[in-house]
């Protein structure tokens, strides 16, 4: 009986980090928004610094009005578009040494020049946060 149980509970959380759930600039801003650093390179490309903490403890660009002491930052998506960065921030249920600090996403080979960055989530327009240049 404990053994399926178990299982159950295993389950439920690999279901809940394998469908991790998009977020909403609202729900960025209620968590104490997103900024942007100076791109770094590595081996394999670049990593765009960014800073969000999901948790809500935190003042990134304003003050935070939701505390989520449940969720954990899954990852941060990066898409490419010309010279424009858009980032969508996805959660996912806190446990499995899961952090609320999204890490920065990589971005791999890039032209250099300067490039604006957006947040942008599924049946929103894009909101710009920011510009970086890459190999510059």
């Amino acid at each position: 009986m404990h053994k399926s149980i178990a299982g159950f509970i295993a389950l439920a959380l690999f279901a809940c980090s394998a469908f991790a759930d998009q977020r909403s600039w609202l729900f960025v801003q209620s968590v104490g928004g997103i900024e942007v650093g100076a791109p770094q390179q590595s081996e394999t490309g670049w990593v765009l610094p960014v800073r969000v903490d999901v948790s809500g403890l935190r003042t990134i660009t304003v003050k935070p009005t939701t505390l989520n002491s449940g969720l954990s930052c899954e990852r941060i998506e990066a898409t490419i578009e010309g010279n424009a960065i858009f980032l969508t921030i996805h959660t996912s249920v806190a446990g499995g040494g899961r952090s609320s600090a999204c890490p920065s996403p990589r971005i791999g080979r890039l032209h250099a020049g300067t490039y604006s960055v957006f947040y942008r989530s599924s049946n929103e327009k894009p909101v710009a946060i920011g510009k970086v240049s890459f190999g510059l």
